[in-house]
């Protein structure tokens, strides 16, 4: 798992995200506030030195004239029509009160009066105080801020470890037994343990009961299931087992004649295609639930000259030859039926859509391929011929459409390679490779 994708990777960038916003509207705020309060500070206090200097000026000039303005700074009075030339021109049109000036790349807070009259004449007082230095005393307390803003993260990030492992313990204790029924669970031991009373009636344990109810559910149905199969393995089996010995009792009569004994044998073919067809789709229900399988060696074309035996009939009502080419002798390592049901299909297929012409099939080392000269199909619908109910030519064609899904299942089962493409001219090419 990414850490990106995990939960206590969220949790834990979370905690920093939210961490470091607080650190830095802190320290925003704090600078801001530190600046806001010095700047008044100094305001209010050259403001109130100016007064009482004006003051006391306009009550006694005289004795004035040489006390300085104030204890901490050095003002200057001019006139409104001598304006003092220490003074930028624009001063002059400044009102009363404190302002926060920049010149020279410098910060300046000056103070400006001009209430007061001398011999009825307008007196103009103004006080500069440099402030520059108080922007650089911030850069140590910008340090100071990063210095806590790092202990801050580390303090979170410590946490948020913490949080995450305390609320997340039910989640992965949930897990851990969630992987121990998986891991634990046997095909006989289809009933799981309830998980939910490991956990309390938190989230976590609706979860948990959830989990029981759909785990009950599925128990259930897999326990139908598996009737179901024994319950059809026995009750096809035995009228099939009746149908044979039947069919070989009569076929032993000697009042037979020839065209009786050919139907008696196509009584006998379906049922032993019947029995294989059974228990193919048993042997697929069982590996659906990872059940063992027992594993035979069968001889592909002896099963191909009984399944075109099969056919005959069929192949008597229309213009179809088939060929068998034995390019090199094939043994498969598994059982029978499923073989057979598999060529089955196959070979059915390209009779069954081949008007007129030849349906070729050919043993190689390793594989089997079944060639026909039917309708074919287009080149975008050969993904779509192994989709259950999918039919070729719907409008005409017979049938339910699950023969190459059945097909296509047992080569997943035994690792087998099956593949349907288009022939140069006309028709499909079936090439099955096995997996020895």
């Amino acid at each position: 798992m990414k850490f990106r994708n995990s939960i206590k990777s969220r949790i834990i960038i979370a905690f920093l995200a939210f961490s470091s916003l607080l650190t830095l509207l802190f320290a925003i705020s704090s600078l801001s506030i530190r600046q806001s309060l010095q700047t008044d500070l100094i305001a209010q206090t050259i403001s109130d030195d100016l007064e009482g200097f004006m003051s006391r000026f306009a009550a006694n000039p005289e004795n004035m004239i040489n006390e300085p303005l104030s204890s901490n700074v050095v003002g200057i009075l001019t006139t409104p029509d001598n304006f003092h030339l220490d003074l930028p021109l624009h001063y002059a049109d400044l009102p009363s009160g404190h302002h926060v000036l920049e010149e020279d790349n410098r910060s300046y807070i000056v103070a400006v009066n001009k209430s007061h009259e001398v011999n009825g004449k307008p007196v103009w007082g103004y006080i500069k105080f440099d402030i520059s230095h108080m922007n650089q005393d911030n850069t140590e307390m910008i340090l100071t801020f990063i210095v806590m803003a790092m202990m801050f993260l580390l303090l979170a990030y410590g946490l948020a470890i913490l949080v995450s492992k305390r609320a997340l313990k039910p989640l992965s204790d949930l897990a851990s037994r969630l992987d121990h029924l998986s891991s634990g669970q046997t095909s006989h031991d289809i009933h799981p343990e309830p998980l939910a009373p490991y956990f309390t009636e938190d989230e976590v344990g609706k979860i948990a009961t959830a989990l029981d109810g759909y785990a009950e559910k599925l128990t259930n149905y897999v326990t139908r299931d598996k009737e179901f199969n024994a319950d059809v393995s026995h009750e096809l089996r035995t009228p099939l087992a009746v149908i044979k010995s039947t069919t070989e009792l009569i076929s032993s009569s000697p009042r037979l004649t020839e065209k009786d004994l050919q139907r008696i044998n196509r009584i006998e073919r379906a049922v032993k295609q019947s029995t294989e067809l059974i228990e193919t789709l048993l042997l697929l229900a069982r590996e659906e639930r990872k059940e063992k399988h027992d594993l035979e060696r069968t001889q592909p074309a002896i099963l191909i000259k009984d399944i075109l035996q099969g056919f005959e009939p069929t192949l008597r009502l229309k213009p179809v030859t088939t060929e068998v080419v034995e390019h090199d002798w094939l043994q498969v390592k598994a059982p029978e039926s499923v073989v057979s049901v598999v060529l089955s299909n196959l070979i059915g297929n390209a009779i069954k859509y081949t008007p007129a012409g030849v349906v070729k099939i050919i043993i190689n080392k390793n594989s089997i391929t079944v060639q026909d000269e039917g309708i074919g199909v287009t080149e975008s619908e050969l993904p779509k011929l192994f989709e259950r109910h999918y039919r070729v030519g719907k409008s005409t064609s017979k049938g339910s459409g699950i023969g190459l899904a059945i097909v296509k299942r047992l080569c997943e089962l035994y690792n087998w390679k099956i593949d349907i493409s288009r022939n140069q001219d006309t028709g499909l090419s079936a090439t099955l490779t096995f997996h020895q």
